[in-house]
């Protein structure tokens, strides 16, 4: 998939950082710094001896310093070869050593510094979704290195367990590759590890929770809370009843907090009454001028009238609403289940009848389908060779070490026979003193063992595949609350608005458009939810849409459908919505 914009694409993770400390910047200019010659003291850096069939890296293990800026803030890995079990391992095998330039709060301003001056390090990562504009300077300026050219010439066994697609995906116009993605995910790797297939086609963080229990109690069916007027009646119900728990109020429903109710809890909502954003022609169209999303927006408008919804709810952070699930007071709970895991998680040990299940979906009175759009992940970072680096060979060989399966296993567990082990059916498995430890004190843990804390190369489906689970009936029953809208999933890749990120570039008249109707979105959707009439609904949300176009919305549009198209064309794709196409895929 030769593109023509730049390929950098993806679906909103979620990542937890707990780090701390701090590192020295490094340059990869360094004189002091033996290059691949010198080290080997031979003269042959292996380029002439490399070949598809062995690992590059293997061609010399002489000791070197690469440097490598992370920017990422608060990553704060040091490397110690001397007391990291992991860094100690890596170094023996490769003769590696990571001289980390980590990133302060300010990634981009301090980047440019580092261009201007040409104080660039071998190895460079950036966040693919805050960088953006610093990742499309890097390829059009000619700053890093076509990897495709470096594997050829030092390391052609990485082209063969690079994923066709994740080549395919991030190729630039001019036929090269610059980076390669963490956290990527592949069709051909789901193929490859069927184990995990049906992790990533089934699951989402966008959920509907309710209480299981409170349901038995008041009669309340699973089919009352699949059809919107029904469900309705349903919270009416959980309301008049005044239950209570362990002396609490039962909120009939909560949203998420006031900060992501629109994005998450609204685009769960908008799965459920079926509002996509592609047109019968296969066209890209905001969502917010369907008329299933308008549906979406009566609903919740509905709900508050109704006083079921709380006005609390919009004033509410997270760790408010986190600490009513806690305590158990929150009978259904639509938006973000990954942000709320662990208050799910808190009620259950607490009492284990104080069970979730999911609502598949509340569809509308209209009767529209469901669909809930998928998008496999496309990375997190992307990682570069600076093309003035001394070491580009060791570079783009370390990177190759890192990205395959021994590489993986060292930076996850080690050695086989001392640090884990495989068990009768594959999987790998620390030792049970490593695990104690590390839940115990898993700073204290880290620092000695350092298991996972390279993730700049990690293949999270290989990963998922060999990793040991813990299957016990609380991991289950954790999980599956992930998967409550397989049911009305489809492939939506290239439709999805994590995708289109990269349609237009930073600073232009789409970048700033966008940036006023966010502002403007957040401050008129309460007013359209708290309307006090249907007149005042249409008139606030008929002004709405007015406004967004004043804006710039069909500017935005404009560009996003550009990008669709590329995309399409590229994968032979017409329609992608359940909507069109009659299926879930």
């Amino acid at each position: 998939m030769k593109k023509t914009a730049t390929a950098l694409l993806s679906i909103c993770l979620s990542l937890t950082l707990v780090l701390t400390g701090c590192s020295k910047a490094g340059n990869a200019n360094n004189e002091t710094t033996p290059s691949p010659t010198a080290a080997a003291g031979s003269g042959d850096t292996g380029a002439n001896t490399a070949t598809a069939s062995e690992p590059g890296w293997t061609s010399n293990t002489a000791p070197a310093t690469l440097s490598w800026y992370v920017g990422v803030p608060g990553y704060s890995k040091k490397w110690d070869a001397q007391n990291n079990y992991v860094d100690k391992l890596i170094t023996g095998e490769t003769g590696v050593s990571v001289d980390y330039v980590l990133a302060g709060n300010d990634v981009n301003s301090e980047f440019n510094v580092m261009m201007a001056t040409g104080n660039l390090p071998d190895i460079i990562t950036l966040d693919r979704w805050n960088s953006n504009s610093l990742i499309q300077t890097l390829m059009s300026s000619g700053t890093v290195a076509p990897l495709n050219k470096l594997m050829e010439e030092y390391d052609p066994y990485l082209t063969t367990i690079l994923p066709p697609s994740m080549v395919d995906w991030y190729t630039q116009p001019d036929g090269n590759l610059y980076s390669i993605p963490n956290y990527y995910v592949s069709p051909e790797m789901l193929d490859q590890y069927p184990g995990v297939k049906k992790f990533y086609n089934e699951r989402s963080n966008g959920q509907i929770l309710v209480r299981q229990d409170i349901m038995n109690d008041l009669g309340i069916t699973m089919e009352d809370l699949q059809q919107e007027d029904s469900l309705i009646a349903a919270l009416k119900k959980v309301k008049a009843a005044g239950v209570k728990y362990n002396g609490m109020d039962i909120i009939p429903v909560y949203l998420d907090d006031k900060d992501k109710y629109i994005n998450d809890s609204l685009g769960v909502l908008s799965g459920s009454f079926g509002a996509v954003s592609e047109t019968e022609d296969g066209s890209y169209s905001d969502v917010r001028r369907t008329s299933e999303f308008k549906n979406v927006l009566k609903f919740v408008n509905r709900l508050y009238s109704e006083d079921l919804l709380s006005l609390e709810n919009f004033t509410s952070d997270h760790n408010q609403i986190a600490e009513k699930m806690t305590q158990g007071s929150i009978f259904m709970k639509i938006g973000s289940y990954a942000d709320y895991k662990d208050p799910v998680n808190n009620l259950y040990q607490a009492d284990k009848e104080a069970k979730y299940v999911t609502v598949d979906a509340i569809q509308s009175k209209e009767g529209t389908l469901p669909q809930y759009g998928r998008s496999l992940n496309k990375g997190w970072t992307l990682t570069f060779i600076n093309k003035k680096s001394k070491q580009q060979d060791r570079a783009i060989q370390f990177l190759e070490y890192l990205y395959s399966e021994h590489g993986q296993t060292v930076n996850s567990f080690g050695k086989e026979g001392e640090t884990f082990t495989v068990t009768a059916d594959g999987k790998y498995k620390l030792n049970s003193d490593i695990e104690e430890a590390i839940n115990k004190d898993w700073n204290a843990a880290s620092k000695k063992w350092g298991f996972d804390s390279i993730w700049w190369m990690v293949n999270e489906v290989w990963l998922k595949d060999v990793k040991e689970a813990e299957k016990t009936e609380q991991t289950e029953y954790m999980d599956k609350l992930f998967s409550g809208t397989a049911k009305y999933m489809f492939s939506n890749d290239v439709m999805d608005s994590g995708n289109l990120f990269d349609a237009y570039e930073p600073g232009s008249k789409e970048a700033n458009a966008e940036a006023k109707i966010n502002v403007y979105w957040a401050q008129v959707v309460p007013k359209i939810i708290f309307a006090k009439s249907d007149a005042e609904f249409e008139s606030v949300y008929t002004e709405a849409l007015a406004t967004l176009d004043k804006l710039g919305l069909k500017d935005i549009e404009a560009a996003k459908n550009a990008r669709v198209q590329e995309l399409k064309e590229a994968t032979g794709t017409k329609l992608v919505s359940p909507k069109y196409t009659g299926t879930y895929q």
